[in-house]
C-alpha cells in the first residue's frame, strides 16, 4: 500500500538514506499519486538536499491534493523565502495560519519574513502569539528580540534573547543575537562574551566569527580582529562583509586575486558585489593605485545605489521645512524648557568630518564620556512628533509643542545618561545627523553646547563616497547626489548659526590635525570644563568606537588624510560642479 512504502521511507530518512527515501515515495505516488503527505515528504528531502524547486513543486502538488494543508502551505512559505520571494512566502504562511490558528510554527516564521520585509511592528506580534502557543519556543522569544532590537527596544530584546537562553541553553544563535544587542547596547566587552560562547557552542559559526572581529575593533584590538575575519572566511571564503572589514584595517594586496574571482559569481547579490568592489577599493587605494581604486569605488556605489529609492529633492524640501518651522519667530514664543543642564554636548557634522577624533580628544578628559552615536534625540523626535496635534506633518508640526511634552523628552532624553556617575560632568553625543535637529535640541535644552566638525568639501565628500555605510545616509552612493546633499546640508548649518551662533562653536578637522593642543582647549573651554592634559593622549584612550575611524583614533594624529582627496580630483568633476559653484 503507499502507507507501507512512506513508513518504510521514513525508516530510511533516519538513517539520512534519502535516495532510497525519494525512491520509495515515488513509488507510493505510483500507487496513489493524490497521496499529499508522500508529495510534501519528498518536498522536505529535496528542501533537505538544497533543490529548493524540486521541493516547491512537490509542496504545491501536496496542497492541490489536499488544499486544506497547512504544513504543506507552511513549507511553501519556508521555500519562497529561501529564494527571496518575500510576499509569496508571507502569502503561504498566512494561508497556514487561516487555516490553523494555533500553528505556532508558522506564526514564528511569519515573524521572520515580516522581519525581512522590514515589518518589525507586526513581526513582533506573530512571535508573541507563537510564543503563548507554546510558551517554552525558544526560537520564538530570540525571534522577538530580533524585532524589538530593530524598534530601538534594545533592553526589551536583551530580556528575550535571555529567556531564549533560559529555555534553550545551548542555543548557539541566541548567544549570537544577544551579543548584536550587547554591542547595540555599547557593552562590546559583553557583545564579545557572547560571541565566544556561540562559537564554542558552533565553532563554524561564520556570523558570529565576523562579529567578534568588529567588536574587537571597536575596542581597538587590532590583531584580534584580524584574526576573527581569517576564521571568518576559513569558514566562509565568500563572506563579502568580512573582507570589507580586512581591507579596512589590514588592506592586503595578496586578497585581490581572490576577491576578484568571487566578484565573478553568479550567485553575489547585490549588496554582496558592492561590499568586494570597496574591499577592492581600500586595497588598490593603500597600494597607491588611485585609477583602479576609484574605478572600484565608483563600481561599488552604483551597485548600493541600485538598492535605494532616494531622491535628492525630497531632502532638498524637508530641509526646507526646518529652516521655515524652527525659526525666529518660533524661538522667540515657543515656552521655556524648565530642564536647566549642561551635560549633554551635541557633536555634529557630516560623517568622516572629524567628529570621531574629536570625541576621542574629548572623552579622554577625565569629567566627559563619549557616548558615541546615540540614537536618542531621534527616537525623542519620532515620538514628539506622534504627539503634536497641530494637524501639520513634521517639522511644521512643532508649532503646537507644549512645556508639557518640552520637559517630558528633555527627561526621556537625559535617562540615557542617568546611570553615569556625578563625576561625569558632560557626556557626548556624537550623532553626525543630529545637525538636522538642532532646532529641537535647543527646544529641550536652551543651554545645550553644540560643536559643529567641518573639514574640506570635497575631503569629507569623497571620505564619504568611499565609505560603505550598510544603511542610512542613501545620498553617498551618487557623487551628484552627495553634492547636493552638501549644499543642503551647508545651507541648514548657516541657518542654525544665524539662531545660535554663541551655542555653536566649529572646529576644523584640519586645525585639530596640525594644532591639537590649542583647538582642544578652546573645546573644552566652551563646555566648560578646564584643561587636562590627557586630551593629548586621546590614542590611548580604550573606549569603544563604532565608526569607520575605530582604527584611526587609535593612533597619533597625521596628516595624510588631509591631502588624500587631491590623489582622486581628476575623477570628481560631478561633485565639483555642484558643490564649487
Amino acid at each position: 500500500t503507499p502507507d507501507f512504502y512512506c513508513n518504510y521511507a521514513e525508516a530510511h530518512l533516519g538513517l539520512e538514506q534519502f535516495d532510497e527515501a525519494i525512491k520509495l515515495y515515488q513509488k507510493a505516488l505510483e500507487l496513489e499519486s493524490q497521496h499529499a503527505g508522500a508529495h510534501n515528504n519528498l518536498g522536505n528531502i529535496y528542501r533537505h538536499l538544497g533543490q529548493l524547486d524540486a521541493a516547491t513543486v512537490s509542496y504545491r502538488l501536496a496542497v492541490k491534493c489536499q488544499p486544506d494543508f497547512f504544513i504543506a502551505h507552511n513549507n511553501l512559505g519556508i521555500c519562497a523565502r529561501a529564494e527571496g520571494r518575500n510576499d509569496e512566502a508571507a502569502r503561504h504562511y498566512e494561508k497556514a495560519i487561516n487555516i490553523m490558528p494555533d500553528y505556532a510554527e508558522a506564526h514564528n516564521n511569519l515573524g521572520n519574513v515580516l522581519l525581512d520585509m522590514k515589518k518589525s511592528a507586526r513581526a513582533l506580534e506573530h512571535y508573541e502569539r507563537a510564543s503563548q502557543i507554546v510558551p517554552g519556543y525558544a526560537e520564538a522569544y530570540s525571534n522577538m528580540g530580533n524585532a524589538l532590537r530593530n524598534l530601538g527596544k534594545l533592553e526589551q530584546a536583551l530580556q528575550n534573547y535571555e529567556k531564549a537562553l533560559s529555555l534553550k541553553p545551548q542555543f548557539a544563535m541566541a548567544h549570537f543575537n544577544r551579543g548584536v544587542a550587547l554591542d547595540e547596547l555599547r557593552r562590546p566587552e559583553e557583545a564579545i562574551k557572547a560571541y565566544e560562547t556561540a562559537i564554542d557552542l558552533d565553532p563554524n559559526y561564520a556570523d558570529a566569527h565576523n562579529n567578534l572581529g568588529f567588536s574587537l575593533q571597536e575596542l581597538g584590538r587590532a590583531e584580534e580582529a584580524i584574526t576573527a575575519y581569517g576564521k571568518t572566511l576559513e569558514l566562509q571564503a565568500n563572506y563579502a562583509p568580512a573582507h570589507l572589514h580586512l581591507s579596512m584595517i589590514a588592506p592586503d594586496e595578496n586578497n585581490i586575486e581572490l576577491i576578484t574571482t568571487l566578484l565573478q559569481a553568479e550567485s553575489n547579490s547585490t549588496i554582496d558585489r558592492a561590499l568586494y568592489q570597496f574591499a577592492l577599493g581600500n586595497i588598490h587605494d593603500s597600494l597607491g593605485q588611485y585609477e583602479t581604486a576609484f574605478q572600484h569605488y565608483q563600481f561599488g556605489n552604483r551597485l548600493k545605489r541600485e538598492t535605494l529609492s532616494y531622491k535628492a529633492s525630497d531632502y532638498t524640501n524637508y530641509v526646507d521645512q526646518l529652516i521655515t518651522s524652527y525659526d525666529k519667530s518660533y524661538f522667540a514664543n515657543k515656552p521655556q524648557s524648565t530642564v536647566d543642564t549642561q551635560r549633554p554636548v551635541f557633536v555634529i557634522g557630516l560623517p568622516r568630518s572629524g567628529s570621531t577624533l574629536l570625541e576621542q580628544v574629548l572623552s579622554s578628559h577625565p569629567q566627559v564620556f563619549g557616548a558615541g552615536e546615540l540614537t536618542a534625540i531621534g527616537r525623542c523626535e519620532v515620538k514628539l512628533a506622534a504627539e503634536l496635534e497641530s494637524g501639520l506633518d513634521y517639522p511644521a508640526s512643532i508649532e503646537s509643542i507644549d512645556a508639557e511634552l518640552i520637559e517630558k523628552y528633555a527627561r526621556v532624553y537625559l535617562e540615557e545618561f542617568q546611570d553615569l556617575p556625578e563625576s561625569i560632568l558632560r557626556v557626548t553625543d556624537k550623532d553626525p545627523g543630529n545637525f538636522h535637529r538642532i532646532g529641537l535640541i535647543k527646544t529641550l535644552f536652551p543651554g545645550a553646547r553644540i560643536i559643529h566638525c567641518r573639514r574640506n568639501a570635497v575631503a569629507t565628500c569623497l571620505s564619504i563616497y568611499f565609505n560603505y555605510f550598510s544603511e542610512g545616509n542613501e545620498y553617498a552612493f551618487d557623487l551628484s547626489e552627495l553634492g547636493q546633499y552638501y549644499l543642503d546640508y551647508c545651507r541648514l548649518m548657516q541657518h542654525w548659526a544665524t539662531l545660535f551662533n554663541d551655542d555653536i562653536l566649529q572646529v576644523s578637522y584640519e586645525d585639530l590635525v596640525n594644532e591639537q593642543e590649542s583647538v582642544s582647549r578652546k573645546v573644552l573651554e566652551h563646555i566648560g570644563l578646564e584643561w587636562d592634559a590627557a586630551c593629548l593622549d586621546f590614542h590611548l584612550n580604550r573606549r569603544a568606537v563604532r565608526t569607520a575611524s575605530s582604527v584611526q583614533v587609535r593612533q597619533p594624529l597625521y596628516q595624510s588624510s588631509i591631502e588624500r582627496w587631491k590623489h582622486y580630483r581628476q575623477y570628481l568633476d560631478p561633485l565639483l560642479e555642484i558643490i564649487e559653484q
